[in-house]
């Protein structure tokens, strides 16, 4: 036994360190629980388009390493030690920030000017905010409120990360509003404690402002008091708050709506030559020459609509005032009046109009309001140095049905949209057939089906956009009519009792070849057919569970006939006879338990009823089924270790799992058996980059020697069956009976099931024959005797009858040679019987070489074939012929999202396969 050679290295030496109580695990010999990766110091994230301050990037990387972005840029190489995301449609942008917008409960003082009140100390720094995130919106201002002439101040905080990083500035600015709500403020009572002939209750003192007009002078005469050189006593303490506040230095931040009080909001700036910024604005237009010459930053609030003006006058203007003037001084969006800071986006879909450009609503909601607040040193930008705030969004966010998918704060992802499975995918041409296309079309894509197609589709809530409209042309997936993907070779004889599904497990790199080029279904046909029938299975060629990957348990049966045309049928005909007796088998017994179902509900009594059952009961021996015990060793083992694992074998699939030592943790044994090669996974309940793998050989009877590898790791183990069963076969007679007096339906089986299924219409007859006269004795057996759906697979002799198989109605799999040589002439089988109407479809009767399928068909095209006719071929006519077409072949709602996305017609010069959908999900290129 030779142990798999193991470099010194030290960094692997850490490692084998920590794996040693998991490998001791594989003491129970395949069961193994290697530690989850531990999670990076960052991640690389590649999109389709990237909003930076040098403008947009296509195609453009971001790296991010300690919550901060490194680089930013197009030609950017991922570092090899971190993780790479990759949103091909989707659009990245900084966090939104929020200048305005109430996340937090207004000061609840009554005092009009007072500067004591912290905004900060209302956020809640382990606050859930989800729902924002959801937004986009990861920086927010903290008003303490517009209520009052002088609230208090304000502050800047992240809605996400540690408690401590959540605070960008604990102090922003002094909030003021010069609005109606603060005139005629509650008069001040204090009441002292006690009260008594000394200290009495003094008459409540009355505050201003009263009017418009006094808002300035109230808070001047305010701002004197605080900053006058008082040392008296009884100086009132929110003068002095006041004081410290103001001498700080902090900007102004003054809302107002109205022009009047926007020229005061600006006098008060220069009269007290102060920084600061407006928020509000709805009379922008009015005042903007004023504004302009002072180049005041402003903080835009759209109005939403309301009610009737019915007499009104001073009603301010709703929607966002034309923002698309020069405007010397910042300006940024700020959610909708009366809305909170998850709003923000909206600001940008009413703002986008006044736009030639609507990006430009992007960096008025990321950088100015960043640099306006005085945070543009952390957030609002993808630049180098800034914290990694990062938004992936479905669309441009200005654009109405743009949604994100994914926020990160601080290089931490903080929300995911796991709700939505809904794609939408644009296109400049979707194809619905030879003589049918969408220009500029839609498709909408719900939890992996096509719920609807046309110019224009519902879009749901965080959709995610695939933007093809620029040239993309949209087809269905490609069908292999007959192909034996997944195979692997296996050139063992199958019936109808087998099933190939049972083989089919996790997509390898063969099934994501063939899934890349365009082929999204496979008709999965034996090489070799037992006694000369057995059946088809229709699978897909990728899918993240088998469920996903089996379209078709049962799709057609195959039938292979040769010889003198009046003997061909005879096995088929005893075959199809068999099959009409179980079907009357189960007719009869639905006919009685239909009339038992009568008699039970007109209360009748019914005797107890009995039948004779034929019982068969069989078991061989088989090179793996029963106990195994053995020894692993090597790696970074430090001893040998012992155990016991029970194994079965069914058909050709292994499954098993370890029964000495006891594991705690949930696995199974899942692997396949060829020959005497044995490969197997450990499908452990952990959360690991990838399962273990076994590969073994059975070298002689009872014995088998391998290895198991786990994450770069690998032990040797050497294993014998120590028990195993073996029943004889035996048939044995027995009476069975209904205690309830109902009847006893048939045993069902699995040989003539997919019969039965033929007999009935559900499923075609694919029929493998060559010569002219044997075709023409099929299609008088299937179509004009049995009236079955019938399909011809190769049929050279198809090119003499072709009439014969348009009236009767039968398809033909192409032969895999595109073209032959007939009497030193060239012929094209596919060109030759389309043209005269007859229904064809592709096949490449190979594994993984379908991945060459549509190569075949461009050939074909060459050669003369019409270009959509190969599509329909590839598509439509294929699933039509093998009556799959109710879920895949063609792009219309309820049918499977098996998606082909090329820059042009798939069979036209130059053109490429951009991108492959199957079942929704996008397979990786």
């Amino acid at each position: 036994m030779m142990t798999v050679p193991m470099r010194p290295d030290p960094m692997r030496t850490v490692a084998e360190m920590r794996l040693l109580p998991v490998l001791t695990l594989l003491s129970s010999i395949f069961f193994c629980t290697p530690l989850a990766a531990q999670p990076s110091e960052g991640f690389v994230l590649v999109a389709g388009r990237v909003h930076t301050p040098a403008g947009v990037l296509e195609d453009a990387t971001i790296v991010i390493r300690d919550g901060k972005v490194v680089a930013v840029g197009t030609d950017i190489e991922a570092p090899l030690d971190l993780q790479v995301l990759r949103f091909p449609d989707g659009v990245v942008t900084a966090g939104l920030v929020a200048a305005a917008g109430d996340l937090i409960s207004p000061r609840t003082g009554k005092e009009s000017v007072s500067a004591d009140y912290l905004a900060v100390d209302a956020f809640d720094r382990y606050g859930d905010f989800r729902q924002l995130l959801a937004s986009g919106v990861t920086t927010v201002h903290l008003s303490p409120g517009t209520h009052r002439l002088l609230s208090g101040q304000g502050a800047v905080v992240k809605v996400a990360g540690t408690p401590q990083e959540r605070i960008l500035r604990s102090r922003s600015d002094l909030s003021i509003a010069l609005t109606d709500t603060v005139d005629n403020p509650a008069p001040l009572l204090e009441i002292p404690f006690p009260a008594s002939a000394d200290t009495p209750i003094l008459p409540p003192t009355r505050q201003r402002p009263t009017s418009r007009i006094g808002r300035l002078l109230a808070l001047g005469e305010e701002l004197d008091r605080a900053l006058a050189d008082d040392p008296s006593a009884g100086r009132d303490r929110h003068l002095d708050a006041l004081a410290v506040a103001w001498n700080s230095g902090l900007p102004l931040r003054i809302v107002a709506d109205h022009a009047a009080d926007l020229i005061a909001g600006v006098s008060l700036l220069r009269g007290r030559d102060r920084r600061g910024y407006l928020v509000g604005v709805a009379d922008l237009v009015e005042v903007r020459e004023s504004l302009a010459t002072a180049s005041v930053p402003l903080v835009v609030r759209p109005r939403r609509g309301g009610g009737d003006i019915g007499f009104s006058l001073d009603r301010l203007p709703e929607g966002v005032p034309d923002l698309s003037v020069d405007y010397p001084g910042l300006v940024a969006l700020g959610p909708p009046a009366a809305s909170g800071p998850g709003a923000l986006r909206w600001s940008a879909v009413l703002a986008a109009s006044h736009f030639d450009d609507p990006n430009r609503t992007i960096e008025m909601m990321t950088s100015v309001p960043a640099e306006i607040l005085g945070v543009a040193d952390r957030v609002g930008s993808i630049s180098p140095g800034k914290d990694a705030d990062l938004v992936v969004w479905t669309d441009e966010p200005w654009k109405l049905v743009a949604q994100p998918r994914e926020v990160f704060v601080s290089g931490r992802l903080a929300w995911r949209d796991d709700a939505s499975s809904a794609t939408i995918v644009r296109a400049r041409t979707i194809w619905i057939g030879p003589d049918e296309r969408i220009t500029d079309g839609e498709i909408l894509v719900e939890n992996g089906r096509i719920t609807a197609v046309g110019h224009s589709v519902p879009h749901p809530p965080r959709a995610r956009v695939i933007d093809a409209s620029r040239d993309g042309f949209v087809t269905p997936g490609f069908i292999d009519a007959n192909g034996h993907l997944g195979l692997r070779g296996d050139q063992t004889s199958v019936g109808t009792t087998d099933r190939l599904t049972n083989a089919l497990g996790v997509p390898d790199v063969q099934e994501a070849m063939v899934a890349s080029s365009g082929v999204t279904t496979v008709l999965l046909t034996p090489h070799r057919i037992s006694r000369g029938a057995t059946t088809s299975a229709a699978i897909k060629t990728m899918g993240q569970a088998r469920s996903d990957r089996v379209l078709r348990d049962v799709a057609a049966v195959v039938f292979e006939v040769s010889g003198h045309p009046k003997s061909l049928m005879g096995g088929v005909e005893s075959l199809l006879g068999k099959g009409r007796k179980y079907i009357e088998s189960w007719k009869k017994y639905e006919k009685a338990l239909e009339e038992y179902e009568k008699k039970i509900a007109a209360g009748e009594k019914v005797e107890e009823s009995t039948v004779e059952e034929e019982v068969t009961t069989e078991s061989t021996v088989d090179p793996i089924t029963g106990i195994w015990s053995g020894t692993i060793d090597g790696g970074p083992l430090p001893e040998p270790q012992d155990g016991k694992m029970s194994l079965r074998l069914t058909g050709s699939m292994i499954e098993g799992r370890v029964i000495e030592p006891d594991v705690p943790i949930d696995h199974r044994i899942v692997g396949t058996l060829d020959g005497t090669s044995i490969e197997a996974v450990i499908e452990v309940d952990a959360d690991l980059p990838e399962p273990p793998t076994i590969k073994a050989e059975l070298t002689g009877e009872d014995q088998m020697v391998g290895t198991i590898s786990v994450m770069g790791f690998s032990v040797e183990f050497t294993a014998s069956r120590t028990s195993k069963e073996a029943v004889e076969f035996k048939v044995e007679r027995r009476r069975k009976k209904s205690k309830d007096g109902s009847p006893t339906p048939p045993d069902v089986d699995p040989t003539l099931e997919p019969i039965r299924m033929l007999l009935e219409g559900k499923i075609p007859a694919v029929v493998r024959v060559s010569g002219t006269l044997q075709i023409e004795r099929v299609i008088a057996y299937f179509r004009d005797k049995e009236k079955l759906h019938l399909v011809i697979i190769d049929g050279k002799g198809v090119r003499l009858i072709p009439e014969k198989m348009v009236e009767k109605e039968v398809g033909l799999v192409l032969p895999v040679a595109v073209r032959e040589m007939i009497r030193g002439e060239e012929y094209i089988p596919s060109d030759h019987l389309s043209r005269a109407g007859v229904s064809v479809a592709f096949q490449s009767n190979a594994g993984d070489a379908a991945r060459n399928l549509p190569m075949r068909a461009r050939e074909a095209v060459e050669r003369g074939l019409s270009p959509d006719a190969a599509l329909e071929a590839l598509t439509r006519s294929a699933a039509r012929l093998m009556r799959i077409d109710d879920r895949v072949g063609s792009i219309e709602a309820g049918r499977d999202a098996d998606l082909l996305i090329f820059d042009g017609h798939p069979f036209e010069s130059g053109s490429r396969l951009e991108r492959v959908l199957i079942n929704g999900e996008e397979v990786s290129r």
